[in-house]
């Protein structure tokens, strides 16, 4: 009942502007910041927003920018809101201040230090349908999550089609809604789906709906969301408008490099070094894909080297835990997890067998959503969550990232 309270308040206001999504996303500092980004149909809707921290009688008022949606009628519009109070609650509205129970949405920004635990989900390979989508994006809501990763494969619209845009807008803004209609922040990645041709795309014309609808920090497809000390996010694109290799390889060392005092470090992207289908064709297991290997190759030692806590994997449609991993072995001592498969609300695909996986802990073809909980003592909660909303695995971190150590080089091939 609180969640369909919530979902009615949240939908009220939104004929008078023929909303078709409303989205939280962050390009600075996400404990004193949030940008609030929306999309309607009308030329002349207004740009101002409304804000102030719930509790508080004095309305603050932020003017937004328009944004084209690359050739199509859709109105993009964003605004930075800027100097705001850490681990609080605001309410706003668009065009006018609320005036009445029901009117405008909430958001809470993120705290300084870790006083309370931080809750984020992940996934990525989001909407064959819209169905599917709804009823995960309502699993994501029952959640409550500070905010959501989502790496890839959103909408499925291969960088042409607007009504899938329009439907995946529409169904976060409506199902992934919090406690009493908070709106959930998401740090966004690019995937193959987001882009003409899959892969090696022009920017941005291969990617228009990608690089209009997020703002990411520095403008690219890698990027970096820093959460004070506690916590840092390296989104990074595997192939899709940026090469594996090159700038963004020597990016992603930097960034590690620099961020060796926060105390928990998560890697994102699309394409997975350790996955679980999609072999070659001219033969061997998903290792011996191409583009696997370049990752193993010219990611992996940054990320073996300076220590993470995880890393995150998309794009094969399962569900998979890896055993701890370091230089393409199993290391139980001081090994790497890596997430994923890329089954958020896809059709699912089959997995290897135990014997033929010999880096998976655990794999299988299902719907689900990763949850996060990371608390003071540098601890974590890990847990698989399927579109029912059951737990269904589960991993406890004694330590928040692995030690850092100089990295072998790894074997290209999927042996191990």
């Amino acid at each position: 009942m609180r969640i369909l309270l919530a979902l009615l308040a949240l939908l009220a206001p939104l004929a008078a502007q023929d909303f078709v999504g409303l989205y939280l996303t962050w390009s600075a500092d996400p404990a004193t910041t949030m940008t609030v980004n929306w999309v309607d149909l009308r030329t002349t809707s207004s740009l101002d927003v409304h804000y102030r921290r719930i509790g508080s009688q004095e309305w603050q008022l932020a003017k937004g920018t328009k944004f084209a949606i690359s050739d199509t009628t859709l109105q993009g519009r964003r605004v930075q809101l800027t100097a705001l109070s850490p681990d609080s609650n605001y309410e706003f509205m668009i065009g006018k201040k609320i005036e009445k129970a029901g009117e405008g949405w909430r958001f809470r920004t993120m705290p300084r230090d870790l006083n309370r635990p931080v809750h984020f989900v992940a996934g990525g390979d989001m909407m064959h349908t819209r169905a599917r989508l709804d009823k995960m994006n309502a699993v994501v809501g029952s959640l409550d999550p500070d905010f959501a990763v989502l790496s890839g494969d959103l909408a499925y619209a291969n960088g042409v089609s607007s009504a899938r845009w329009a439907d995946w807008l529409k169904s976060w803004m409506q199902h992934s809604v919090g406690a009493d209609g908070r709106l959930i922040p998401m740090v966004v990645g690019i995937g193959n789906h987001e882009v003409r041709g899959g892969y090696k795309g022009k920017i941005p014309e291969d990617a228009p709906f990608y690089y209009s609808l997020f703002q990411t920090p520095g403008g690219k497809s890698y990027f970096a969301n820093d959460f004070a000390d506690y916590l840092s996010i390296l989104a990074l694109d595997t192939d899709h408008t940026e090469p594996i290799k090159g700038p963004q390889a020597a990016w992603l060392e930097q960034a590690l490099a620099a961020r060796t005092n926060k105390q928990f470090q998560f890697v994102t992207y699309h394409y997975p070094a350790y996955g679980t289908t999609k072999a070659p064709k001219e033969g061997g297991g998903p290792l011996d894909a191409a583009r696997s290997i370049e990752i193993r190759k010219e990611w992996m030692p940054h990320w073996e080297k300076y220590g993470v806590t995880a890393v995150l994997e998309h794009d094969h449609h399962n569900y998979k835990r890896t055993h701890p991993l370091r230089g393409h072995k199993r290391d139980d001592a001081n090994g790497i997890l890596y997430l994923g498969d890329g089954a958020y609300a896809v059709n699912t695909r089959t997995v290897p067998s135990k014997e033929e996986g010999w880096w998976l802990a655990k794999a299988e073809g299902r719907n689900h959503v990763w949850s996060f909980r990371l608390r003071a003592d540098g601890t974590a909660l890990i847990q698989a969550v399927d579109i029912e909303g059951k737990v269904f695995d589960k991993v406890e971190l004694k330590t928040p990232r692995t030690k850092p150590v100089g990295a072998p080089k790894v074997v290209s091939s999927g042996g191990n």
